[in-house]
C-alpha cells in the first residue's frame, strides 16, 4: 500500500475522524456500526498509511506506535465531538478491536510480492459486520428483558408495603452500575395505580463540567398481590441514548415459611449496535439494576 509523508499525519486523521464522526452523529445512524466498527476500522488504515516507517522495527513496535497514535486520535476527537466519558469508556474496547483488525490488514496488505492473497478478506469481513442494523433483513431484534430472584424474609404484603415507602437508593451496586450517576432526586408518591414517579438525573459528561439534565417518569400500570408493573412515560435522561427502557414487572409468590420468591424484570429496547458488543453489555446493566431495584426498595428493612 502507498504511503503519505508529513509531519502533521495524527492532526490530518483527527480531523478527518472529528468531521466524519459529527456527520454521523448528526443522522440518523448516530448509533449505528457505522459510528463503532466502520470509522475505527479507516482510521485505523488511515494512520498505517501516514505514520511513517522506523527502520529496525518489530511488528510488536509498530503495532504498540500504531495503537498510540489511534488513542490519540480517540481522545482529541472526542473531546471536539464533546462526548461525555460514559461514551468514550464504552467505545474503547470496540474501538482497539476495529483498530487492531486494521492493522492487521493493512500490514498483511503491504508484505513484499503484492500482500498476502488473503488480506482483502478482512474488509469484506468488516463491511458484513458493519451492515448489522443498517436495514430490517440485517438488524437483531432489539426488545430484551433482565430478569432478577430472589428468596426474600417477610410477606408478600410487608415486602408491598416496603415499595411504597419513599425511595432511597443506598444498596451496594455491582461494579458495572457504579459508572452510571444515580437520580439527584427523587419524586414518589404512593404505590396506587396511576401514580407517576419522577426522577431527576443530573450527568456531568466531563466529571465537574458538560452538564446535561434529564427526567424520567414511571407510571405504576398495575398494582396486584401477585405483580406489581410499571411504564416508562417519559425518558430524556441520558440513559435514554444507551437504552430504551420500556419498564418494569415485579412478581411476588409465597415460598413458605415466611418468604417470599421476588423476581424482578426490566423490559427494554437495545439502541446500540452491534448486537455482539452492546448487546450483554446491555443486559448485564439491566440484570444488575433489577438486583439493584430489589435490594434498594424492596429487600429494605427500615424507613
Amino acid at each position: 500500500m502507498p504511503r503519505l509523508s508529513g509531519g502533521y499525519y495524527v492532526f490530518f486523521v483527527i480531523c478527518a475522524a472529528t468531521l466524519t464522526g459529527r456527520a454521523v452523529l448528526d443522522s440518523e445512524f448516530r448509533n449505528s456500526t457505522l459510528l463503532y466498527i466502520l470509522i475505527p476500522f479507516a482510521i485505523s488504515i488511515m494512520l498505517h498509511l501516514v505514520i511513517p516507517i522506523v527502520e529496525g522495527d518489530s511488528p510488536v513496535q509498530r503495532y504498540g506506535r500504531h495503537m498510540r497514535a489511534a488513542t490519540i486520535v480517540m481522545l482529541a476527537s472526542s473531546a471536539l465531538l464533546f462526548e461525555g466519558f460514559l461514551c468514550v469508556l464504552f467505545f474503547m474496547p470496540i474501538y482497539y478491536i476495529m483498530v487492531s483488525i486494521g492493522f492487521m490488514f493493512s500490514s498483511l496488505a503491504d508484505r513484499d510480492g503484492g500482500g498476502h492473497s488473503g488480506a482483502y478478506a478482512i474488509p469484506v469481513v468488516v463491511a458484513l459486520l458493519a451492515a448489522e442494523g443498517l436495514t430490517g433483513a440485517t438488524t437483531v431484534p432489539r426488545y430484551s428483558e433482565a430478569t432478577y430472584t430472589r428468596i426474600l424474609p417477610g410477606s408478600i404484603a410487608s415486602l408491598q408495603a416496603n415499595m411504597a415507602k419513599p425511595i432511597k437508593f443506598e444498596a451496594r451496586r455491582h461494579w458495572f452500575l457504579w459508572l452510571f450517576p444515580m437520580p439527584s432526586r427523587i419524586e414518589a408518591g404512593s404505590l396506587k395505580a396511576g401514580d407517576v414517579h419522577r426522577l431527576h438525573f443530573v450527568y456531568k459528561r466531563w466529571f465537574f463540567t458538560n452538564i446535561q439534565r434529564g427526567d424520567m417518569a414511571i407510571r405504576i400500570a398495575e398494582v396486584t398481590p401477585s405483580r406489581i408493573r410499571t411504564e416508562i412515560v417519559q425518558n430524556d435522561s441520558y440513559l435514554s441514548h444507551y437504552m430504551k427502557i420500556d419498564g418494569t414487572e415485579v412478581r411476588f409468590r409465597d415460598a413458605g415459611g415466611g418468604r417470599t420468591q421476588v423476581s424482578l424484570t426490566v423490559k427494554y429496547h437495545r439502541l446500540l449496535d452491534p448486537y455482539w458488543y452492546f448487546g450483554p453489555m446491555e443486559q448485564l446493566a439491566a440484570r444488575q439494576s433489577a438486583r439493584y431495584l430489589i435490594d434498594s426498595i424492596i429487600a429494605r428493612k427500615d424507613g
